[in-house]
């Protein structure tokens, strides 16, 4: 059975970074993995479950190295900074990767929910928190802190068609103003606070 599983996320990860999640089949990822598609229906429930899996299974290193790092560096320049090391060396070290995050860009929302919260450690979310309650950061804002970051490493407008889910109160329009306001003033005076 681990065999069959390793084949199909294999197929299923060429499938989706080609098609997109929307338009792979369980017929097309079987003749992919050359198995049965009723195989690869009893090991995965759906497509999102097979996403899911590809994931975590790929990222789960780099998310453990970016909590470790959360763990152990207080100074919040070092901390950002090696955390977006680790995940961008993370999406250097898988190509095909980018281009399903890619394509789940361009899908629904809520593919790219399920995606986005399996990159980065909660922990890393709280202590970027943290350095926002204590001044140490200039944003005084989570989700625009978060997307300044994501920007760094992804091109922001592939972000932009899933942005919406990230702040449910605000529309695109607002956010993607927001987001340009922060970027423009964060260039211009800098990120920390000392």
């Amino acid at each position: 059975m681990q065999e069959e599983r390793k084949k199909i996320l294999e197929a299923a990860l060429d499938e989706f970074s080609e098609v997109g999640l929307a338009h792979a089949s369980f017929e097309s990822i079987g003749a992919r993995a050359e198995l049965d598609p009723a195989i690869v229906r009893a090991i995965f429930i759906d497509k999102k479950t097979i996403l899911t899996e590809l994931f975590r299974e790929e990222t789960e290193p780099m998310v453990n190295a970016i909590a470790l790092v959360v763990e152990e560096i207080e100074d919040p320049r070092e901390l950002i900074r090696k955390s977006m090391a680790h995940l961008d060396q993370w999406f250097m070290m898988h190509p095909k990767h980018i281009k399903l995050y890619m394509r789940c860009l361009l899908e629904e929302s809520n593919v790219l929910e399920t995606v986005y919260h399996l990159l980065m450690p909660s922990e890393f979310f709280e202590r970027l928190n943290q350095m926002i309650e204590k001044e140490q950061v200039r944003c005084n804002d989570l989700f625009i802190l978060s997307v300044l970051l994501d920007s760094l490493i992804m091109f922001f407008h592939f972000m932009r068609p899933g942005m919406h889910f990230m702040s449910l109160d605000v529309g695109m329009e607002e956010i993607v103003k927001r987001r340009y306001d922060a970027a423009m003033d964060l260039l211009e005076k800098g990120l920390y606070t000392t």
